[in-house]
């Protein structure tokens, strides 16, 4: 069955090896980028995402999304973030497929997708069955409370002030909080992906003032 096909993913050469690879198997590629916004409003029945894009790890809500718009979505990653990948399927993506898979793989998943049907690699039944606890990093009072300042909007040295310590001191707290998710598996490399993967740990309450 030909179906239209869209590809983000931001590395150049594993694009195009997937791009050429879904055209082998007779489906049209309508659209190709390294950011979600590279797919159109319409036309597309199938889309294969990688997670670790070039504005960021891609937006879940935004997948959540497309998947309610009847679009079928396919994880094409290296699972260096089990959380995520986890948050994607919770999302309702079709599966996951991981770059270490075979081509073999690929296609099959790509067929159970445009199916409507999950499609489980083994890479993914290990990150479903990891123990969450290992990917929720743990962080010390004063981590906690300089996430909670710095990802709700205040600047590092806002930040130091509302501590009572100096601003190197408070950009070392932010600096462990990177590093332990980075650990993990979840690296935040923005301020707006430290809130967002907050959210999610539950180290952050979406509603609360960063005072």
């Amino acid at each position: 069955m030909s179906a239209r096909v869209a590809v983000v993913e931001d590395h150049l050469l594993i694009r195009d090896s997937l791009v050429n690879e879904l055209r082998r198997f007779g489906h049209e590629v309508v659209a190709v980028g390294d950011t979600l916004d590279a797919i159109p409003a319409s036309g597309v029945d199938l889309l294969l995402l990688d997670l670790d894009l070039a504005d960021g790890m891609a937006d879940v809500d935004r997948v959540a999304a497309l998947v309610s718009d009847g679009v079928a979505v396919l994880v094409v990653s290296a699972l260096t973030s089990p959380r995520h990948a986890r948050r994607m399927v919770a999302a309702g993506v079709c599966g996951v497929v991981a770059k270490s898979d075979r081509l073999d793989d690929l296609g099959e998943a790509v067929e159970a997708a445009l199916a409507g049907r999950a499609w489980m690699s083994p890479a993914l039944a290990r990150v479903m069955m990891a123990d969450e606890a290992a990917i929720r990093p743990q962080l010390s009072v004063q981590e906690l409370r300089a996430l909670r300042l710095y990802a709700c909007g205040l600047k590092l040295d806002s930040v130091a002030r509302a501590m009572g310590v100096a601003p190197s001191t408070a950009k070392q707290y932010v600096d462990r909080v990177r590093q332990k998710y980075e650990q993990v598996g979840t690296p935040a490399r923005t301020k707006s992906e430290l809130y967002r993967i907050g959210v999610a740990d539950g180290y952050i309450d979406p509603g609360a003032d960063p005072a």
